[in-house]
């Protein structure tokens, strides 16, 4: 396996950098600050014809702010993709992603609504969760207005967005009795519970070099969770889920040179024995390359998920 020759020079330029800095472990706000400034620098161009609506969706004590995307072509108008960024439930924000979903909104032709969960440490889990559980409840209660049918909402997210998608496929089951129609996991964070060493990709790619350390995935788990929560709860640690009956038609996305690459191919597998599994998606490049607009093969990515998205939703 070869890993993208792109990708790779970026991961030699991120190396390079890392080497002349002094040893130091960042604070909350030095890891938000530096991860906004990544993406941003590496978003690419914006789509020019995606139309963007501010939102404020109340959500009792405080207000979730989110963009509403529209295509210059809808193709599909009665369907709506509900997007939840990465960022270890602790960094990210609707800047950091806007690009990206501009781009799949535009190239699938259909609606996404992107929203800004809290963030862990000062708000940890389960506040994110119960975010975007208010953001589904929010489109089927607004789907007359919206012009979409409840049946053609779906869920998307990376890294721990797809962590709190995959969660709130569960709550939306088991909790909400709301329909999504399907999910789009791009290498999700899927077990925060078990050591490191019971992923072999974990203990190849998260020595740092390849973008996501494995200390960075213990810290993001420390901000996520308080003294009283437990890692192995199925909310935090998805692969835990005793049985997947609950889950949408789900399609995932992963890297192969990506410290989460093995428990995203495990859930894959768990999903195709029980018929659940729509495509499973494998590109030679790092965590977060999705993200990077400039990569080429970010944008043939996004291409192909876009227009799986289209015909799944067209259905």
């Amino acid at each position: 396996m070869t890993i993208d020759l792109a990708t790779k020079a970026l991961l030699t330029q991120f190396n390079q950098q890392s080497a002349t800095m002094q040893p130091h472990k960042p604070t909350i706000e030095e890891s938000r600050i530096g991860a906004r400034a990544m993406f941003l620098s590496l978003a690419g161009d914006n789509e020019p014809g995606c139309q963007v609506e501010a939102l404020r969706l109340p959500a009792g004590t405080h207000d979730i702010p989110a963009r509403l995307y529209h295509p210059q072509q809808l193709l599909v108008p009665d369907a709506i993709v509900l997007f939840i960024h990465g960022g270890g439930w602790s960094l990210g924000d609707l800047d950091c992603y806007d690009g990206l979903v501009r781009s799949l909104c535009q190239q699938s032709g259909v609606r996404f609504l992107s929203v800004e969960y809290r963030l862990a440490p000062e708000h940890p889990y389960p506040a994110g969760l119960d975010d975007v559980s208010t953001a589904l409840s929010w489109l089927h209660q607004n789907a007359a207005a919206l012009s979409i049918t409840t049946d053609k909402v779906s869920l998307m997210g990376d890294s721990a967005g797809g962590n709190l998608a995959i969660a709130l496929s569960v709550r939306a089951a088991r909790m909400l009795k709301l329909p999504v129609a399907a999910q789009y996991l791009i290498y999700p964070v899927l077990d925060v519970h078990q050591p490191h060493d019971v992923y072999p990709s974990r203990m190849q790619f998260g020595n740092g070099d390849y973008l996501l350390a494995r200390s960075a995935i213990d810290d993001t788990r420390n901000w996520y969770l308080t003294a009283d929560e437990t890692s192995d709860n199925s909310e935090v640690s998805p692969l835990l889920l005793s049985h997947l009956d609950d889950l949408p038609p789900t399609s995932i996305l992963l890297a192969d040179f990506d410290p989460l690459f093995d428990e995203g191919y495990i859930l894959a597998e768990r999903l195709k024995s029980v018929g659940l599994l729509r495509r499973l998606a494998r590109f030679p490049s790092i965590h977060a390359f999705f993200s990077f607009g400039i990569l080429p093969i970010s944008q043939q990515a996004r291409s192909q998920l876009a227009r799986q998205i289209r015909e799944d939703l067209l259905t």
